[in-house]
């Protein structure tokens, strides 16, 4: 054999090993993949009457833990839950809230007052789900005579009016009342001139098992549905609640008894396992959440709103 056969021989062998080499390296070797749209934080800062708080969303604008902060003189306070999202007006995740106080003090509603200083939040237009918690404090000294600390209450103001938010928790010992909101705008805690009217009663021919749930649902509008028995303790009890749901929200809710010894399929079709069962249906008649026992009123406001119900 010749030396140039045997150097092409040689030249040919180190040319497999390097290739070899090649081919090892780059199976032995994962390249690191990062997906930048998990991986990105957002800083969000939120000032409460010059209390700043700092938090972390992320690009979908979901809030990492649950926060609180209150106002450096405890007069107000704003938490959100963990897993909240937070939009500003363009989609984007929200990277700023801002608490002041309203300096023009708009005036009240007719047949009511209010009850210390009226508060801005803002940016206008952000949205977040599910609902924020705003509790503001009162002065028990400034309600008019013959009225309670139990009939406080948030209400808010957009545009030239005031609306009431019917969800309320009122703690008269801290002399502070808590609610749940959907946007921002300004909100403070107003009481009627005189003492509130009870709920209103529905009519005596109003009778909710008499109501066919499967019109309800075709109606367009949300429905709350309650499958029960009538001699049960817990459906008697949840009974004046779910009339006087089925009154306060005539123009916005179906509210509708199924007695599930009259209605046995259509008890099997929802998979009903005890009673008193509480389902709460959109307005395309698609289920969005279910409760099962007795369910307090204030609750079922709070998940109404949580649907846009104000």
């Amino acid at each position: 054999m010749t030396m140039l056969a045997k150097v092409k021989i040689w030249s040919s062998f180190l040319l497999i090993l390097l290739v070899a080499s090649m081919l090892c390296a780059c199976e032995n070797h994962t390249p690191e993949v990062v997906n930048t749209e998990e991986s990105s934080n957002y800083h969000l800062e939120i000032d409460l009457l010059g209390a700043k708080h700092e938090a972390s969303v992320d690009s979908q604008g979901r809030l990492k833990t649950s926060i609180q902060v209150t106002s450096a003189d405890d007069a107000i306070s704003l938490s959100i839950d963990a897993d909240t999202i937070l939009l500003n007006k363009g989609g984007k995740p929200l990277q700023l809230i801002r608490v002041t106080l309203d300096p023009t003090l708009p005036l009240p509603p007719e047949d009511a007052y209010i009850v210390g200083k009226v508060y801005d939040l803002s940016p206008q237009g952000a949205t977040f789900n599910p609902p924020l918690r705003l509790t503001i404090s009162y002065s028990p000294d400034e309600l008019p005579p013959g009225l309670s600390e139990s009939d406080v209450y948030v209400a808010r103001y957009e545009g030239s009016k005031w609306d009431m938010l019917r969800y309320k928790q009122v703690d008269t010992e801290r002399h502070r009342v808590a609610t749940r909101i959907n946007r921002f705008a300004r909100y403070a805690v107003l009481t009627p001139r005189e003492s509130p009217k009870p709920p209103p009663k529905p009519s005596p021919e109003l009778d909710l098992a008499s109501i066919p749930l499967e019109q309800a649902l075709s109606s367009g509008r949300l429905t709350l549905a309650e499958f029960g028995r009538g001699i049960c303790i817990p459906c008697k009890a949840m009974k004046p609640i779910l009339e006087e749901l089925a009154a306060e929200y005539k123009e916005e809710l179906n509210v509708v008894i199924v007695e599930i010894d009259e209605h046995r399929a259509l008890t099997g079709q929802y998979g009903i396992m005890a009673i008193p069962t509480q389902i709460i249906f959109d307005s395309s008649g698609k289920e969005v959440t279910r409760h099962m026992g007795f369910w307090p009123k204030e609750e079922i406001i709070a998940q109404l709103e949580k649907m846009g119900v104000d």
